[in-house]
């Protein structure tokens, strides 16, 4: 006998998270609407991460697992994940990250209403290190043209349409895209002629961490980020001025790292 299809399939993908993941899975757990589940890909941790995923699952009937023998990166463990989905409607969550009790309760049905929109994302609160929280306003409605000089969104707020997204070839799996790859997408998107919309209401808690700052400045990651940006702009016809960014990441790496680290904290705040 078939299993009624959810409402929504959340996807997700970790790599040694056994400290944070299950406050992150529980609130998802805890969400006031209950018609989803959760698919968790396990991308090759060395750590309890993969123990704890099946205790949950063993407890919850919702969240199924999924395990990578030796890491594949983000990209692939997602694609993982949405080939697997009930759901044509996917929602993002990030491990070390959570959700507004609400937020499935509020963005779910404004996805359905809109099916113009292959991305939905929202608005959110930046949770830092010291504890302070700050919320962050986005672009309703940005274009490929606003994203030139950095994306217009939060990846892990998303909800998207599997059908939309199977038409671009989902998250795009090569050695360019271990980073960014939700920049990629979404100007695979808008290129392809879809839409990209983020809600005003901020429904989701995003970790910003020394960590987090630390991944953007790191010269191993700059090829795939030039390729992806130069890729990205040919994609959507944009002006040539625009290739000038595609520098950025070389920027970014020759700045004194202090200098960086102060901009990225007070962007945060």
């Amino acid at each position: 006998m078939s299993t009624p299809t959810p409402a929504i399939s959340v996807i997700m993908s970790v790599k040694n998270g056994a400290d944070c993941i299950s406050r992150s899975i529980a609130s998802i757990q805890s969400q006031s609407f209950t018609d989803w589940e959760m698919l968790i890909c396990d991308d090759g941790s060395t750590d309890e991460t993969y123990n704890r995923l099946c205790e949950i699952a063993e407890k919850d009937s919702r969240v199924r697992i999924l395990r990578n023998k030796e890491s594949q990166g983000l990209a692939f463990s997602l694609n993982r994940c949405i080939e697997e989905a009930k759901s044509n409607i996917l929602a993002r969550q990030d491990a070390d990250d959570w959700s507004a009790e609400n937020r499935f309760e509020v963005q779910y049905p404004f996805v359905v209403s809109h099916p113009e929109y292959a991305i939905v994302g929202t608005g959110w609160f930046n949770v830092l290190e010291s504890g302070d929280i700050t919320p962050v306003d986005v672009m309703e409605e940005p274009k490929a043209i606003d994203q030139v000089k950095g994306g217009e969104y939060l990846h892990p707020s998303w909800m998207m349409r599997k059908d939309m997204l199977k038409k671009v070839g989902y998250y795009t799996v090569n050695k360019y895209t271990l980073r960014s790859q939700d920049y990629h997408l979404v100007m695979k998107v808008l290129g392809a002629g879809m839409r990209l919309y983020n809600m005003s209401d901020k429904l989701y808690y995003y970790s910003v961490d020394t960590n987090t700052m630390k991944r953007h400045l790191n010269w191993k990651r700059v090829p795939g980020i030039m390729w992806i940006r130069w890729d990205s702009y040919r994609r959507n016809h944009l002006p040539l001025w625009c290739y000038f960014f595609v520098l950025k990441p070389v920027v970014t790496n020759l700045l004194p790292k202090k200098i960086m680290m102060w901009y990225y904290r007070r962007n945060a705040q």
